[in-house]
């Protein structure tokens, strides 16, 4: 059965005015990606508020060790353009009825018409993995915080984002998700998905972390 991996995550992200807060999604549980792994994903993201909008992006994950890995993303759409990078850290395993806990952070640079931006942002992440006769399924909750940095605007938003992973037990080099998020304060609104492959078509469940 094909097993999901998530970048890991630690200090610092950049990017936008509320207008322009695009790709800012949580967009993984605590699932680390196994050493010697390496994911591809690709991320189109429907915004509900601020005038509406459709982003695509694609990222890269890699494991730096057990407990954390880290995220390449690049994309374009409503917002002209987004490169970014977080780190995702999960200090506390998802075991027996113990939820995992980790917390993922990064920067983002934005462009949106002439003005550039850029987002600093820190989320606490819980998830529990649920097994199930079709496959296994990751939800997860965060509460995600941005310091937003901009030519006319600059203060911090808060967000809360639900979401899960799909993992099909004849996907082996794949996973798939879905994220609800809402804006709690300064941020925007949006429903977003993701598809993940691993490079190397292996199935990574014997060397995922229970």
């Amino acid at each position: 059965m094909f097993r999901l991996k998530l970048s890991p995550v630690f200090f610092l992200l950049l990017a936008a005015s509320s207008s322009a807060q695009a790709f800012l999604t949580v967009q993984e549980s605590n699932e680390i990606t196994p050493a010697g792994q390496y994911k591809l994903g690709v991320e189109p993201q429907l915004l509900t508020s601020n005038g509406n909008g459709f982003n695509f992006s694609g990222f890269f994950d890699a494991p730096l060790n057990d407990e954390v890995s880290a995220r390449a993303t690049a994309g374009t759409g409503d917002t002209d353009f987004v490169l970014g990078g977080s780190v995702k850290w999960v200090p506390v395993p998802d075991y027996r009825n113990q939820p995992a806990v980790g917390f993922k952070s990064g920067v983002n640079y934005w462009r949106k018409g002439s003005d550039s931006f850029f987002t600093v942002r820190l989320a606490p992440i819980i998830s529990k993995k649920l097994m199930s006769d079709i496959g296994s399924f990751i939800p997860y909750a965060s509460l995600p915080f941005n310091i937003n940095s901009g030519k006319d605007n600059n203060g911090t938003g808060i967000q809360v984002a639900i979401g899960s992973e799909y993992l099909h037990s004849r996907a082996d080099n794949m996973t798939f998700g879905a994220e609800l998020g809402f804006n709690a304060k300064d941020s925007f609104s949006y429903i977003s998905g993701y598809v993940t492959i691993y490079m190397d078509g292996t199935n990574p469940a014997p060397h995922h972390r229970k």
